[in-house]
Parts: structure tokens; sequence; C-alpha cells
């Protein structure tokens, strides 16, 4: 519900202060006092464009602020859009300048024009402005269909969209999968190439190092075995090799070891020595046989390090990262075969998902044809409660192939509204009276399930009199019961029916025009019905009309 309106600075609205306290509300005053003025500043809080124009002359801003009530629904609705709404109240604030400088505010938080709109499309519906209606989209009217559907029909529904999203889901995965497949087919030749030219060399990992090792053994293999035979010569052969020098000092401290026992312990230091001496040439004598010249072993070996260094400019820098390189490759190929089977088995999944879509949208569409039926009578019988006996409504409901989450099914509200006439679009209605009327008929029955808290009828009583526009009065006051009605409105059997009503009028001050609104009080709501009736020059017998259709008969007012 509307529960605060204030409005700065709109047209010649300067200030404007209202609390709404009843679930039906009449605006009522003379024409061209500002009514429209009021209702174009609730636009603005639906989502409506600003505009400079919209300024009050002499001032540089626009404010214009709503405090609406919540139920459950709709908190749970705002939530579900990312609104995060906790409290039972929401708060919308408007403000622009004449610079266009531009400020909307949601309880305190910054939100985007079109994200005002998706957020009160949900709270607020106006009725006279094609724009804000909420019945006349069709966009929405499996929507409202659906708000019908009996405990089967919502687990269809429900397992529709389930079945629609894992579908969605497998696309993706099939049209991943083929993207993959295609980008290795297509470089296949190149891979299995880089994949032969690794795998020819059979590569060991620290390969490259012990070859390099090897390399340089066999290139300085003269070298080393010249150096190793001196090494040999020097520790064991001819007088003056070092084994011989130590064996005759050896000699020399075993003959004074009688006379000091330090000269044993050199002795069999010397010995020690000795022993790793011997140790030394033998290691030496054996290198000696070890050392190979091959000429065409070094070559061979060159070769291969030619080869590795060549796929390390290529594949990696180390043996270790071209390896990891061909398991790549060797994976990547492997996925050709392996997303083939896949591929299928989801194809397979997709296909079995399809076909039980369709049939669950078919038993979902049985179901909805039975709805549109009973929701085409509910809303005939309230067109001819409101005088429109000759009026038909329709639920055209046509079949589609593409899959969407709501089933195969489109849905449009059609009407005629005379014998013979074919039916048309709701948003075709041309006549005010009539469509009025409709607008308000379906509001009838889908109060309860549209989940819209308040609904504006913008002068509803335009183009019906008499008869008619008591039945509308009665119907509105019926609809109040669910909704809150806000109505502008010059019929005295509407703002009779209604439980608060506005005076808005034009006043000068200070060679500026501007709009007031105060509310009124049973007595001087008796005079404002009589005014309407029979004008300035209210008579008793107005008087008693106006008490009449209020039900007020026992009430006294002043003339």
């Amino acid at each position: 519900m509307l529960r605060e309106l204030r409005l700065n600075n709109l047209a010649i609205i300067k200030n404007l202060d209202l609390e709404f306290n009843e679930k039906f509300i009449a605006l009522t005053g003379e024409t061209g006092a500002g009514k429209s003025i009021i209702l174009n500043g609730i636009s603005l809080l639906i989502g409506e464009r600003s505009h400079t124009e919209m300024i009050r002359n002499g001032e540089e801003n626009l404010f214009a602020e709503g405090v609406f009530e919540l139920n459950e629904n709709q908190k749970k609705r705002l939530n579900e859009l990312g609104f995060e709404i906790e409290d039972d109240e929401l708060i919308i604030t408007r403000f622009f300048d004449r610079s266009s400088k531009s400020k909307i505010m949601v309880n305190g938080k910054r939100q985007t024009l079109s994200r005002l709109k998706e957020l009160m499309v949900n709270i607020i519906d106006l009725v006279g402005q094609h724009e804000h209606q909420f019945l006349l989209n069709n966009e929405y009217h499996l929507h409202l269909l659906d708000r019908f559907l009996n405990d089967e029909g919502k687990e269809l529904s429900k397992k529709i969209r389930e079945n629609v999203s894992e579908i969605k889901k497998l696309n993706l995965r099939i049209k991943n999968i083929e993207n993959e497949k295609s980008k290795i087919e297509e470089k296949k030749d190149v891979l299995e190439f880089q994949f032969n030219e690794i795998n020819e060399l059979d590569l060991k990992e620290n390969e490259d190092n012990e070859l390099e090792e090897e390399y340089r053994i066999l290139f300085n293999a003269g070298k080393i075995s010249e150096k190793l035979e001196e090494t040999s010569q020097l520790l064991k052969e001819g007088e003056f090799s070092i084994l011989t020098a130590l064996g005759r000092a050896k000699r020399n401290l075993e003959q004074l070891s009688d006379l000091s026992e330090s000269y044993s312990e050199l002795s069999e230091k010397i010995e020690s020595v000795l022993y790793e001496i011997e140790e030394i040439s033998y290691s030496v004598d054996n290198s000696i046989g070890d050392v190979e010249i091959n000429d065409n072993k070094l070559e061979k070996i060159v070769e291969r390090i030619d080869k590795i260094n060549k796929l390390k400019r290529k594949y990696g820098s180390t043996i270790t990262e071209i390896l990891e390189f061909k398991d790549k490759i060797e994976k990547d190929l492997s996925l050709v075969n392996f997303e083939n089977e896949e591929l299928e088995n989801l194809k397979i999944q997709k296909k079995e998902l399809v076909s039980q879509y369709f049939q669950d949208s078919e038993k979902l569409s049985e179901i909805r044809m039975k709805i549109a039926g009973n929701l085409q009578n509910t809303v005939d019988i309230q067109l001819s409660d409101l005088n429109m006996e000759n009026a038909k409504f329709k639920v055209e409901i046509v079949k589609k192939e593409e899959i969407t989450a709501h089933g195969t099914d489109n849905a449009e509200f059609l009407i005629t509204t005379n014998v013979g006439e074919t039916f048309k679009p709701l948003a075709k209605i041309a006549s005010g009276g009539e469509i009025s009327r409709i607008m308000l008929a379906l509001k009838s029955v889908f109060s309860e399930v549209d989940n819209i808290s308040v609904l504006i009828f913008d002068e509803i009583d335009t183009g019906i009199s008499g008869e008619t526009v008591r039945r509308v009065a009665e119907k509105l006051r019926e609809l109040s019961r669910n909704t809150q009605i806000i109505c502008v409105t010059h019929s005295p059997q509407i703002a009779g029916k209604a439980q608060q009503q506005f005076f808005i009028k034009k006043e000068i001050e200070n060679n500026f025009t501007e709009t007031k609104v105060r509310e009124l009080n049973t007595e001087e709501r008796i005079r404002e019905i009589a005014r309407i009736i029979s004008g300035d020059n209210i008579t008793e017998a107005s008087v008693s009309h106006a008490k009449e259709i209020m039900g007020l008969w026992d009430k006294k007012v002043l003339i």
C-alpha cells in the first residue's frame, strides 16, 4: 500500500504531503486543479522519465517521495530480483534539477531508472496510462494465467523450469566440447608431428646432463690419459716415486723405534699414509683402463645433444618441460576420441530431456486450457456486472516450437466489446470508458493473484454515467478489500464509496498558481460530493443525495 506521498516543486504543486490511511481513496476537485499532476508525481516513483519542464516555475529542483507498505509475497519477489528488502517498508525517492542532475534512491540505496521500473511493476499499477498497465502487457499474461494453476500444474511448471535449465547446461557443454574438438582437429596434423618428433628421441630425465658429461670425457680423453699416466708414475715408478720415498722413511723410523715410542708412532702414521697412496695409485691405474678414445662414439653423442637442443628450442627449456609438452599433446589427441564418445552421450541425454519437456508441456497446456476457460467465464461475469453484457473475454493460447522455461504455450488476453466484432488484444481497445471498465473487471479477478498492492485509476468514470458508474463504484469498493484503490474521479457515486477523500484546488499566492490538497472529514465529504452533483450551488437535495450515496442519511450538514 501507498502510505505517504511527498511532492515538492512539481508543476503547480509547491509542497504536498499526503498520508493514506485507507484502502479506497478518492481524489476530487475542480477540473484543472492538479489531480493529474499528483498522478504524474506517482509516475516518477514507478520509473517514468523526468524532464525539466516538470519543475515548478521559479524553482531549481524537484523532489518526489513515496512510502509503500509491503506484504510478504512482495518482499519475497523483490528479494528474488536482487533488491535485498528486509523491512516491511519501501521508500522511493527521486530528485532532479534543471541541470539534469538526477538521483533515484530505494531504501537509501542508489538505483537506476530501469531497476526502479523493474521493482515498481510488482507494487503499483496506473490504469489510464498505457505504459503502466500491467494487464495490458501480453508478456505477463501467461504468468498471470499460471497464478491459477493447481498443485499438479505448479509441479509440472517447476519440472519444466528445471528441465530447461538442464537442457541449457547440456547445450553449453555440447557447444564447448564441439568447439574444443574442432580446435584440436584443426591442428591435429601439427600435434601428431610434434608428438612423433619428441617420441622418436625416446628422451630420459637428466639425459642431457649425462650426455654433456660423457661428451667432455670423450673430447678430453687424450689429455686425461696422459695426466693419469704421469700421476701413476709419480706415485709408484722409479727411485724418487712417492711410494718408494714413503717406504724408505717408514723403514728408517722403524729402526729408531727402539730408542723412542714417538718414532714408532710416526712409523705407524707413515704406514697409514702409504696404504692410502697405494689405494689412490690403484684407482688411478683403473681409471687409465677406463679412458676410451672413440671418435665415432663422440660423434654420436654430439649428434644426440644437437637433437635434444633442437627440441628445447621448440618445446621447452629442459627435458622435463619437453616431456610435459609431449604428455599434453597426447592428452589433446586422445580427447578427440574421448569427446566423440562424451558428445554422443550428452546428445542422448539432451534428446531424452527434450522429449520429456514436450510431454510435460503438453500436460501443462491442457491444464492451462481448462484454467483459461474458467477465467473467460469469470471475467465475462465481471464485465456484465459493469454494464458490459455484450463484452466477451478470451484467453488465446498459441503453441510455439522453441523450448522456454514456461513450456510451449504463449498466452494473450483478447476482448470484443460488441456483438459481431472480432476479438482484439486489450491494448488495442480505443474507448476510454470501455478500457477502464475492462481493466476494473480484470483487476477484480486478478487482484488476489497478481500481487499488485496499489491500483490507481485516472478518471475511470470517463465516458460512463447512470447505472454504469454506480456499478463501477460498487466494484471499486469490492476490489479495495484486497488492493489499495486510488481513484481520480468526477463521479459522486465513486467518491461516495471511498473510505478516504482528498480535495484538490488551485490558489493564487504572490502571483503564482499553486495546487493545494487537504483531506476531508465526513461533513466536508458530504458537501464536496453535493458540489459534484449540483455544482457550486449546493442544495438540500444535492446534500441529501450525497448522504444517500455515502449511506449517511441521518447526518446533519449545514448548507
